[in-house]
C-alpha cells in the first residue's frame, strides 16, 4: 500500500518542512499512527477499504484525507470475507451435487476438477488478503518514516498531471475487469436458463465473483506499493548519478527527478509528542542531517547542495533504509503473494484448458471462446502486474551497484570519499534488492519463463487424459 500527498500544495510543503519521523520507544509502539493521503493512492485505498483490504478511517483534509487504523473497519472486513467464503464454498458444493447433466461450468468429471480447483485458489486467496489487512497496514504506517525521510532528502515533487494518469490506468484495469466479471457471470447465467436455473447459478456463484475482485484489488494494491519503492530507489540512483557527475565519473544523461505521487511525505501520531530525529535503519542520521542533498536551480536543474563525500553517505543511509522496506513489504505481504502466483498459474492452466477443449468440442459457442480468450489475456496481465514492478526495482538495485563502482574508479584515493565508497560497497553486498515472498521464489522475468513452461507440461498432461462425455 502506498500513501501521497498531490499538487502543488503538497510540493510547497515538502520545500518547507521535514518529514516528521515515529519515536521507537516501548510507550509508543502500540500508538496508533495517521497519515495523509490523496490522488491515485487515496483512490484505490477507498477500493481496498470496501473490499475489506484496507481497514481504514478516512478524515477529509484540504489535502486529502487524514488515514489510520479502524477497528470497526476490521470487523467488517472480517465479516464480508466470512460470508463470502461461506457462500462460494455452499455454492460449489450445490453445483457438484447437480450433476453435470445440468452444471454449466462443470460438464463432465475433469473440469469438476478444475473447476473446483478454480474456486478454492480464489476462496483461498482472498481470504488470506482480507484477513491479514489489519497487520500489512500497520506495518505500512510503521516504514512511513523512512519514505517520508527519502523524499526530504531528494527533493521529491509532485504533479497533479502523474496523479491524473495513475488515476485513469487504474481506472481503466478496474473498469476492463469489471466489464469482463460481469460478462462471464451473465454468460453463465443465460446459459442456466436453458436449464431452468439461472437464479440458482446467480446465487451460487455470486460470492465466487465478488471474491475474483478481492483477489485483483489486492495485487493492484502490491503493485502500486512496488512501483512507488522503485521510484525512490530511482530518486536515490539519480542523486548518485549527479555525485559522480561532480567527481568527474562518466555516467549516462543524467535524469530530471520523477515526481513521486505515490507514498506519503508526512507521517505522525495521534498523540503530541516532542520533535525526534529520522532513524534510519542503517546509519542514524542525526538532527543536522536532516537536511536535503539535492535542490532544483531557478532554472530546474537538480543541484547537490552538500559535498560529495556527506552526499555518499547520506545516500547510503537512504538505500540502506529503502532495502529494509523492501524486506518489510516481503514480510508484509509473502502469504498473500505466494497464493497469488498459485492462482494464476492455476489459472493459467484452467483457461486455456477450457479454451482449447470448446475448440476441439466444436459447440460454436463464439461467445465462450472470446471470454476464455480475455481470461487467459487476463491472467497474463495478473502475472506481469505482480512481476514487473519487482524486476524494475531490482534493476534499479543493479544501477546502484555500477555507479557506486564508477565512483570508486574515478575517486581520489585518499580522502573521505574512498572510505564512504568502500562502506557503501559492502552495504550492498550485505543489503540485496529483492522481493522473495517466504523465501520461496524471486519476483523477476525469469519466473515468468518458469510458469510459462509449467503451464505448458500441465496443459498437455490434462488434455492427454481428459475423457469426453457423450
Amino acid at each position: 500500500m502506498q500513501f501521497c500527498r498531490t499538487g502543488v500544495e503538497a510540493s510547497k510543503a515538502e520545500r518547507n518542512e521535514a518529514p516528521v519521523p515515529f519515536e521507537k520507544d516501548s510507550a509508543s509502539e502500540n500508538t496508533v499512527m495517521h497519515c495523509l493521503v490523496g490522488g491515485a493512492h487515496a483512490f484505490i485505498l477507498r477500493i481496498s477499504s470496501f473490499f475489506g483490504l484496507a481497514p481504514l478511517r478516512f478524515e477529509p483534509r484540504c489535502n486529502g484525507f487524514t488515514v489510520s487504523i479502524s477497528n470497526a473497519m476490521c470487523i467488517y472486513g472480517y465479516v464480508l470475507v466470512t460470508i463470502l467464503v461461506f457462500s462460494t464454498i455452499f455454492g460449489l458444493v450445490a453445483e457438484i451435487n447437480v450433476g453435470i447433466e445440468l452444471s454449466v461450468r462443470m460438464s463432465s468429471r475433469m473440469s469438476q476438477v478444475v473447476s473446483t480447483c478454480d474456486v478454492l485458489v480464489v476462496v483461498v486467496t482472498a481470504g488470506a488478503g482480507v484477513y491479514g489487512a489489519p497487520k500489512r497496514m500497520r506495518n505500512m504506517l510503521k516504514f512511513m518514516e523512512s519514505i517520508a525521510s527519502v523524499d526530504h532528502s531528494i527533493g521529491a515533487h509532485y504533479s497533479r498531471r502523474t496523479e491524473r494518469k495513475l488515476c485513469a490506468i487504474l481506472l481503466a484495469i478496474l473498469i476492463f475487469f469489471s466489464i469482463l466479471i460481469a460478462d462471464d457471470f451473465c454468460f453463465y447465467a443465460l446459459q442456466a436458463a436453458k436449464y431452468g436455473r439461472q437464479w440458482n447459478v446467480v446465487i451460487n456463484y455470486l460470492g465466487f465473483y465478488l471474491l475474483w475482485c478481492v483477489a485483483m484489488i489486492l495485487e493492484l494494491q502490491f503493485a502500486f506499493t512496488a512501483l512507488s519503492v522503485r521510484a525512490r530507489f530511482q530518486a536515490v540512483n539519480d542523486a548518485l548519478a549527479l555525485t559522480a557527475k561532480i567527481v568527474s565519473a562518466p555516467v549516462r544523461k543524467i535524469n530530471d527527478p520523477p515526481p513521486l505521487n505515490v507514498l506519503a511525505i508526512r507521517v505522525a501520531s495521534t498523540e503530541p509528542r516532542r520533535c525526534a530525529s529520522v532513524g534510519l535503519l542503517v546509519d542514524t542520521l542525526h538532527e543536522q542531517d536532516q537536511g536535503v542533498i539535492i535542490r532544483n536551480t531557478v532554472t530546474g536543474e537538480p543541484r547537490l547542495v552538500v559535498p560529495p563525500c556527506e552526499a555518499i553517505r547520506k545516500l547510503a543511509c537512504l538505500h540502506g533504509a529503502l532495502c529494509d522496506i523492501v524486506q518489510a513489504l516481503n514480510r508484509s505481504y509473502g502469504l498473500p503473494l505466494i497464493l497469488i502466483l498459485i492462482s494464476t498459474l492455476l489459472h493459467l492452466i484452467v483457461t486455456p484448458y477450457f479454451l482449447i477443449m470448446e475448440i476441439i468440442v466444436s459447440t460454436n459457442r463464439i461467445h465462450f471462446l472470446v471470454l476464455q480468450f480475455l481470461w487467459c489475456a487476463t491472467h497474463m496481465l495478473r502475472m506481469f502486474v505482480v512481476v514487473e514492478p519487482c524486476h524494475y526495482t531490482i534493476s534499479e538495485g543493479k544501477r546502484t551497484e555500477e555507479l557506486v563502482c564508477r565512483l570508486m574508479r574515478s575517486a581520489p584515493s585518499s580522502g573521505t570519499l574512498p572510505s564512504r565508497l568502500e562502506v557503501f560497497s559492502r552495504q550492498l553486498l550485505l543489503q540485496s534488492i529483492a522481493y522473495s515472498p517466504m523465501g520461496m521464489c524471486t519476483l523477476d522475468r525469469p519466473l515468468v519463463a518458469s510458469v510459462l513452461g509449467a503451464v505448458t507440461t500441465y496443459l498437455v498432461i490434462l488434455i492427454q487424459f481428459q475423457r469426453y462425455d457423450t
